[in-house]
């Protein structure tokens, strides 16, 4: 992996894309890059799920000319690189622990949010013709120890009596029962999703094109500078004039770009193995015949999926830096098989990392300033697919100076600075290197 945010200063435009399993399935729509002198009434910067959902907004809104730039291709970065989850769900914080920092009442406000995040995305899907291979099937969260199982009965109590949670507990013996699988304690179950990410990225920019929004390739942002009118930003080819930025990069925003967003997020490697299609005795080996996602309780969490044509998705965390990103596909399949011995023997086909946003909080942030022209959205922690579509939507709505948003943290404030910015590496080895003793993988 060439681009390492804590490194590189910015995406290679000339560099090769990530050879994804994704990018088998899908040859995704060519853009021209920008050449020349340009103005526009909102520039997007950054051609994922937020970027061309906010694009998407504008223009179905008659805003005023609609502008998104990207360093490499729509897509390039963890848009078109993830596993494809759809879940109700965004940052490290779930309802329970909403609940206990910022109350009962703001808590079920940010749930309503990432619930009609989900329930937008797949209207979505519908409404703009995108195949996206997308997959109904149930949703296992896996306790990777009894205290977990546990821990899992308690809080599906609280869920179900405070949001209304329709997951079901699955006892380890009922477990093995759905699934063929080792060295968990129980799960909670419940209706799930799954789809190929690039191929809904490029449904997307293709909507957003068609929507009259002008898109531009091989275009990044090399620096955004405020003038009496707007915002200038200039490019390897090009410069462009803008009255409002909306800033959608991300894990895969330049290094130290602008103050709005310096500092106050953590790139994160997440690496995927795809391995290849299963036979009819694995797939019975492993207890599924149909698709599902999966993900475990452990802080390092793996999550797993059953692709339509029969291969397994596994991905985790673990790496730190982008030169070591190829270390994690040992440590990957050894996880994968200490849970399905059955594939001990499986090839695998694909193998990849990306970044993924990590707020300090744990929080993601929509944050658009009124003053400033100038806003973003990022923070997803590695749950983006549903929810980084949504925020490019209200993103969008506040740069249109709509008020009428939820009065919540997501909206309301920014992403906190990092405090000793240089130094965030050296606490991620640390974790790491005691959760893989606490967690014996």
């Amino acid at each position: 992996m060439s681009y390492d945010p804590l490194i590189t200063p910015a995406v290679d435009p000339s560099g090769a894309p990530p050879d994804t399993y994704w990018r088998t399935t899908c040859q995704p729509t060519y853009f021209a890059s920008l050449d020349g002198d340009h103005q526009t009434d909102f520039l997007i910067i950054g051609g994922g799920y937020t970027g061309l959902s906010a694009a998407l907004e504008l223009t179905e809104n008659q805003s005023g000319d609609v502008s998104v730039i990207d360093s490499h291709s729509m897509g390039y970065g963890c848009a078109g690189r993830n596993a494809g989850f759809v879940l109700n769900s965004s940052g490290r914080l779930g309802p329970l622990a909403l609940t206990k920092k910022y109350g009962a009442d703001t808590a079920r406000s940010i749930q309503n949010e990432y619930d009609n995040a989900a329930e937008q995305l797949l209207r979505n899907i519908d409404k703009y013709h995108i195949d996206c291979d997308l997959t109904s099937g149930p949703y296992y969260k896996l306790a990777h120890t009894g205290k977990q199982a546990r821990v899992q009965v308690d809080t599906l109590k609280s869920l179900s009596r405070q949001f209304g949670s329709q997951a079901r507990v699955l006892d380890s013996k009922m477990l093995q029962q759905h699934l063929s699988i080792q060295g968990f304690y129980g799960a909670t179950v419940q209706p799930g999703y799954g789809l190929n990410p690039l191929k809904l990225v490029d449904g997307l920019a293709c909507a957003a094109q068609r929507s009259g929004a002008r898109l531009f390739a091989k275009t990044p942002a090399l620096a955004l500078k405020q003038n009496t009118t707007g915002y200038t930003v200039w490019t390897p080819t090009g410069r462009i004039s803008a009255k409002k930025v909306l800033i959608a990069s991300n894990a895969y925003s330049s290094k130290q770009f602008h103050q709005s967003i310096n500092n106050r997020q953590f790139a994160v490697q997440s690496s995927i193995l795809v391995t290849a299609p299963l036979n009819a005795g694995e797939l019975a080996g492993i207890g599924l015949d149909a698709p599902a996602t999966l993900m475990d309780t452990r802080m390092m969490k793996y999550y797993y999926r059953l692709l339509p044509d029969n291969r397994i998705l596994f991905g985790g965390r673990g790496e730190v830096t982008g030169k070591a990103a190829s270390a994690g596909q040992a440590r990957l399949f050894n996880a994968m098989t200490t849970s399905f011995p059955v594939l001990k023997h499986k090839p695998v086909s694909h193998f990849w990392s990306g970044w993924v946003s990590v707020a300090l909080d744990s929080l993601p942030r929509v944050y658009f300033d009124q003053k400033q022209n100038l806003g973003y959205a990022m923070g997803y922690c590695g749950a983006g697919v549903s929810f980084a579509n949504f925020a490019g939507r209200r993103l969008a709505q506040q740069a249109m100076g709509m008020s009428d948003l939820p009065d919540i943290p997501l909206y309301t404030t920014a992403l906190p600075r990092y405090p000793l910015a240089r130094l965030r590496r050296f606490g991620l080895r640390a974790l790491y290197a005691w959760a893989r003793v606490a967690e014996r993988l």
